[in-house]
């Protein structure tokens, strides 16, 4: 079973892509820096605990092996859930993708994308995944420096409006042991700190260059960012999201493949030579 999982770098890659895409595409009054600090902490932890809790049942009752009625339905419903996942993935990147380069090209490499994720193995999607986050770093790390020059600490202590915060659930928390090989699980439960981190930098930047409350939707923080005579930075970091995006479809595809072939009793092609 270890050749047919992916790796931790692949389940933080999948995961931030979502939460990058809630980020950008997010409309209406942000919850604040502070209030996402004090609020989003506490039930991060808690989303931890959790994570740890299932993936340690998982383990000892060997979930995802389908050999019983009870590894079945674990199998069919998180199979059903990153089916959703994987629609919800294209339907955001198609959306990026016209409203940013008016251009439908996703639709046009659903069927690639389909095929890549049901026939590529795990350890090739595994060998793409840290190109796909140096590049993403790298990204970030433009932009960051771009909108350095804006931040104004002053507008941190703005009066804002309560608004109610909520986290995003992902099916990677609840199917570690099939992402992670066994040493590297124990790691991959602090999944949920990552996204905390990303999404709090991204709620801290949009506060310090607009104000805290602003209503602007989230991709006016991409766009605000100039470097020398270098201004723009959102087409960049699109283009590398729409990479990261086209490689959690592929993954979440053959997530499924492998849930389903267990669901029927059927192992994938790497499963079979291990």
């Amino acid at each position: 079973m270890e050749r047919s999982c992916f790796s931790e770098k692949t389940l933080t890659l999948s995961v931030l892509t979502a939460e990058f895409a809630l980020c950008v595409l997010q409309t209406g009054a942000p919850v604040t820096a502070r209030s996402f600090l004090l609020r989003g902490l506490p039930m991060t932890l808690a989303l931890v605990l959790i994570t740890a809790l299932t993936t340690g049942a998982e383990q000892r009752a060997d979930s995802f092996l389908g050999t019983d009625l009870r590894s079945r339905v674990v199998c069919g419903g998180l199979g059903l859930w990153f089916v959703w996942e994987a629609v919800e993935t294209f339907r955001q990147a198609q959306e990026l993708c016209w409203e940013n380069f008016s251009s439908m090209a996703m639709l046009g490499l659903l069927p690639l994308l389909l095929w890549a994720g049901w026939k590529l193995e795990p350890a090739i999607l595994v060998r793409c995944a840290p190109i796909l986050c140096w590049a993403a770093a790298l990204a970030g790390l433009l932009c960051l420096l771009g909108l350095n020059g804006q931040f104004h600490w002053e507008k941190l202590m703005l009066p804002t409006e309560p608004v109610t915060l909520t986290l995003p659930l992902y099916p990677e928390y609840f199917a570690l042991p099939l992402f992670c090989p066994a040493k590297q699980v124990r790691g991959a439960v602090w999944l949920p700190v990552k996204a905390f981190i990303l999404v709090g930098s991204f709620a801290l930047c949009t506060e310090l260059v607009f104000g805290a409350g602003n209503t602007l939707p989230g991709i006016e923080l991409l766009r605000a960012g100039r470097l020398g005579s270098i201004s723009r930075f959102d087409a960049l970091v699109l283009l590398v999201w729409l990479a990261a995006a086209m490689f959690r479809f592929c993954v979440l595809v053959q997530v499924v493949r492998q849930l389903a072939g267990r669901l029927w009793g059927r192992a994938t092609p790497a499963e079979e030579n291990a």
